[in-house]
């Protein structure tokens, strides 16, 4: 096997699975290369399967990533499946799957161009939480205060021509952190705990943890929905979660094309992955 661990050509910080997946996959005596996404001068077909990694720098060239997506998905085996990235690139996912009855973190879409009544938005909420539909890294994520809609409105006349998701802040996530559940081949791996991430700021990650029942029964319940809507069983998925009210675990995303999947800290996991793509070699 010759695989491409897709990557960019600068990261804001240390991509700590490609060492792991690397050395693993050496073990099996499988051939692995990093490649720069663009790279133009990629022969993408010349790989059995291009593995999506630390592509960390999509989200101000995205029609290209797009593009790359599709250019190399006709070629070779992309992992995750293209359908699948498109699909998850854009956030409004997540009312998606809470039609499908996923408890979600309470998610309105607002268009690019689309009139926002912060008023309506705001009711019941002390703090509010705006990100683009389309980003990576907590890229323009801010908490503001419910009261500020001039600040809400600047913030969006700032990023102008995207699709923003408004959520009511969650105490917990200061409080308590999110917990992040990595799958891999669709069963789960490991979880870490990590603090609140803001638009520039480091991530702070708290550590390997046990998920609660009830996390991992949220989970379920995201894979069943994904299945629902056609995308089968990723080889790779993250579900990022957070407590809401009553103690009730809400998806916050769902991450399912570059995830940092934290393989660096639970032995073995970087084989479970590998595991996940010798299945879909020979399928």
């Amino acid at each position: 096997m010759r695989i491409a661990l897709a990557s960019a050509r600068e990261l804001p910080r240390v991509d700590g699975d490609l060492p792991c997946l690397a050395a693993a996959c050496a073990g099996r005596g499988w051939a692995t290369e990093t490649v720069v996404w663009d790279d133009p001068h990629v022969e993408w077909g010349a790989f059995d399967l291009v593995l999506v990694r630390s592509t960390w720098d999509y989200v101000p060239k995205l029609a290209a990533f797009r593009s790359w997506i599709d250019r190399a998905g006709r070629v070779t085996r992309m992992v995750n499946p293209a359908a699948t990235l498109h699909w998850n690139l854009h956030k409004g996912y997540l009312l998606e799957l809470g039609r499908c009855g996923v408890p979600i973190v309470p998610t309105v879409l607002l268009g690019a161009h689309e009139h926002a009544d912060w008023d309506t938005l705001a009711a019941d909420h002390d703090a509010l939480v705006l990100k683009p539909a389309e980003s990576a890294g907590s890229f323009a994520t801010i908490r503001i205060a419910a009261a500020d809609h001039a600040g809400a409105a600047a913030h969006r006349a700032a990023h102008l021509g995207r699709d923003f998701l408004v959520q009511p802040f969650l105490p917990s996530v200061l409080d308590r952190g999110e917990t992040n559940l990595v799958f891999l081949g669709g069963a789960f791996s490991h979880a870490v705990r990590k603090g609140a991430r803001w638009d520039g700021e480091p991530e702070q990650s708290r550590g390997l943890v046990d998920p609660e029942p009830g996390e991992l029964a949220v989970a379920a319940q995201v894979f069943e929905a994904v299945r629902r809507l056609g995308h089968g069983t990723p080889a790779y998925a993250r579900i990022d979660l957070a407590i809401g009210p009553g103690s009730r675990p809400l998806l916050m995303e769902l991450e399912l094309v570059e995830p940092s999947l934290f393989l660096d800290r639970a032995e073995g996991s970087a084989d479970r992955l590998l595991d996940a793509l010798a299945d879909r070699a020979i399928t």
